[in-house]
């Protein structure tokens, strides 16, 4: 099916965008940024980038009578809906992972000194991961629709 082929194209822009997220993300958790202001600044650095990929690979010659500039914009309205979706998540995951006795020592056993920050790109990870779904089906149905 065409749109197994289009989610697996998603899938490796994404996966190459959430490297950069997750790094940009954990520099900035190890400069002692709050962690929710540092996956703001790893999302603005990432969405334009990935953008870009799927306009020209994942969703190439989709929905050609509407312009580059309104499926941008349709793009960012939607990347915004998954951040806040993304920071949501997070927080809750980050939230649970601190207060979870049994997770906490578990991580802290393999984090070492610095269980809370290695709990925070946990939880980011996971926030990443649920909001990909949201992102594609809405930017499949909405942005790059035929």
């Amino acid at each position: 099916m065409e749109i197994i082929k289009i989610f697996m194209k998603f899938g490796l822009v994404g996966a190459s965008e959430v490297i950069v997220n997750i790094l940009i993300y954990t520099a900035l958790i190890t400069l002692n940024v709050n962690y929710l202001v540092a996956a703001t600044v790893a999302f603005l650095f990432a969405v334009s980038s990935n953008f870009y990929l799927n306009f020209i690979w994942t969703f190439k010659g989709k929905r050609k009578g509407k312009s580059v500039k309104k499926k941008y914009l349709h793009f960012i309205i939607i990347s915004l809906l998954n951040f806040i979706i993304n920071l949501s998540i997070l927080k809750i995951a980050v939230e649970f992972l601190s207060g979870n006795e049994l997770a906490y020592d578990i991580i802290k056993k393999y984090a070492g000194s610095n269980p809370d920050k290695i709990i925070k790109v946990i939880a980011q990870i996971i926030g990443i991961g649920i909001a990909t779904f949201f992102n594609f089906f809405w930017n499949y149905f909405i942005t790059f629709r035929e």
